[in-house]
């Protein structure tokens, strides 16, 4: 992304101010992507889910949903009593975010808690009369969890033994519950390893025997208790993505239900399914689906929400509010400009506000205009992922007559393209995303990097793609181009000291030469005009040397 700050660059901007853009989206006809539909719970004969911050109420079969409650947020978390009566539910009418129940045919909601501290519900006890749920407001340590129940109609909330405690479910009987000592359930951390994994433990309420039930590596997760069996969420598998799993309380034996290899199973949920027999839902990917625990065989639901969708209709908007990426062009006369994902072409003075683009549903950013004038270099994710392309910088058929006192035509007309020329796609990386395209003196080259601190090259006449440097302690190569376009000048760090250094890169060659000392650290090379001398920067003080563990000798460590 390109940002050459001048004072003409700022009126051309302020063109773009009041500018409406058409913005439209693809409406789903009668049924929304099933995975906005989150949080499902299932009861005897329903599901309730949260979609678009509401809760709503759909037949286990599928089919059209209603509404059930709309407090102001996001409500989370419905879990069905026993009976399938009552819902219980994480919302907001009072102010805070707090437990609330309501009739499942509707009524008046109930605030069953009223502390400040963060509540995640867990479920019910067996016979229907309290709520499970954990809280981190009454241990003193905001980041530690404990199980609490509560009566249902409200009432002070009564610990559970375990001080450390979150998602938890109770055995058919009441006396025993399966919980996991804390939850990482709403981190983004796939296939994690680390300290924070979760087991399963089990613990006689009674008795007070405890027995930690799993022990993979990874997590172990969201308990449910069913009869003799306790069904959990793991990547313990050699899928290695969220599945269910189930543990034989009788045997101690653990066996995989589900083997989705694509996406994770996400948020399961426990329900009586038909005549007692179990039944379970959950997010997957893009569905919601409920598992039949008899058959081991699960089908997705098929919701319908009514209403309208006011939200995703298309609209006129302004785009000069959202602007991110600008590049001036060679002369100074225009500036390209990124703007709610689309890629503007603004006057300095007087003149035409264009859109090169007018891609609803694509995403276009990082403009940098070619030093001829001629094209402008962008990213934009067409294909689904980020990817570079080339367009013309006047997205019109040129013009030989040229007037002085406007900037309404490009800085290089396009007189041998027709029309409007589609943009040129300059690569295939597939996933990731990239950044700051940069153009060579001379036009011909563009290099960029990406999310893996990867310095790339490509030819803009081939697009034959090069890498010529990663730096693995994840500073981005900030690539500077010589005079000649023969040479790069960028700053990496080394492997091993962690120093960094300034390299020259020959594009024709491809060799690689370090021209600063490692010792110290060096950074942000600047060639001058005639391509002479290479500047950047460097410290050269050790204001803080790192002394030796068993003397008062220092290492100089730069």
């Amino acid at each position: 992304m390109k940002n050459h700050v001048v004072a003409s660059s700022v009126v051309a901007v302020a063109a773009l101010a009041g500018l409406p853009m058409s913005v439209q989206a693809q409406a789903p006809a009668g049924a929304p992507a099933a995975a906005m539909l989150r949080y499902p719970a299932v009861g005897p004969t329903h599901i309730c889910f949260s979609y678009a911050n509401d809760l709503w109420l759909v037949p286990r079969v599928g089919g059209t949903a209603v509404p059930l409650a709309s407090p102001a947020g996001l409500e989370i978390l419905p879990r069905f009593s026993p009976d399938g009566k009552s819902i219980a539910f994480v919302g907001n009418y009072d102010g805070n975010r707090d437990i609330y129940t309501m009739p499942t045919a509707g009524g008046v909601p109930t605030r069953v808690t009223h502390h400040p501290g963060v509540e995640g519900l867990a479920g019910w006890t067996p016979d229907g009369t309290k709520l499970l749920f954990f809280t981190n407001g009454l241990q003193g340590i905001p980041r530690q969890v404990r199980l609490f129940t509560v009566p249902a109609e409200g009432g002070m909330p009564e610990p559970l033994p375990m001080p450390y405690s979150a998602f938890g479910s109770f055995s058919p009987d009441g006396k025993s519950i399966a919980f996991t000592p804390w939850s990482i359930d709403t981190r983004t951390w796939k296939r994690y390893r680390g300290g924070m994994a979760t087991d399963v433990w089990t613990l006689n309420l009674v008795t007070g025997e405890s027995k930690q039930i799993t022990d993979w590596e990874g997590g172990d997760t969201l308990p449910m208790w069913h009869g003799d069996t306790i069904y959990y969420l793991t990547d313990n598998g050699p899928e290695h993505r969220m599945n269910i799993w189930a543990y034989d309380t009788k045997s101690g034996q653990r066996r995989q239900v589900t083997t989705f290899k694509d996406n994770d199973v996400r948020w399961p949920s426990l329900g009586p399914g038909e005549n007692g027999g179990g039944e379970i839902v959950f997010q997957l990917g893009t569905e919601m689906r409920l598992l039949n625990l008899k058959s081991g065989e699960s089908k997705p639901v098929q919701v319908s929400v009514p209403g309208a969708r006011a939200s995703i209709r298309p609209k006129v908007v302004d785009a000069s509010k959202t602007m991110y990426g600008y590049d001036l062009s060679p002369s100074g006369k225009r500036v390209a400009i990124e703007a709610r994902g689309e890629l503007w072409s603004a006057p300095a003075k007087e003149g035409t506000v264009r859109n090169l683009t007018g891609t609803p549903g694509v995403y276009e950013r990082s403009p940098a205009w070619s030093p001829d004038g001629k094209w402008i270099a962008y990213f934009s994710d067409a294909s689904g992922e980020y990817e570079l392309y080339v367009r013309a910088s006047d997205a019109r058929e040129g013009e030989a007559k040229k007037d002085d006192k406007k900037d309404g035509q490009g800085d290089a007309p396009t007189t041998s393209l027709v029309g409007k020329p589609e943009p040129r796609k300059l690569t295939n990386l597939g996933p990731g995303f990239r950044y700051n395209p940069t153009w060579s003196p001379d036009s011909k080259w563009i290099t960029f990097t990406d999310e893996a601190s990867t310095l790339r090259l490509v030819n803009v006449e081939s697009g034959e793609v090069k890498e010529i440097v990663q730096d693995l302690h994840d500073f981005a190569p900030n690539a500077v181009w010589s005079h000649d376009s023969n040479w790069l000048a960028y700053g990496k760090t080394d492997d091993e000291s962690g120093t960094a250094s300034v390299w020259v890169y020959n594009v024709q060659s491809g060799e690689k030469t370090r021209v600063t000392d490692p010792m110290f650290p060096s950074s942000n090379p600047a060639w001058d005009r005639e391509g002479e001398f290479l500047y950047y920067l460097t410290s050269r003080t050790v204001t803080e040397p790192i002394y030796s563990d068993i003397d008062s000798s220092f290492v100089y460590a730069g």
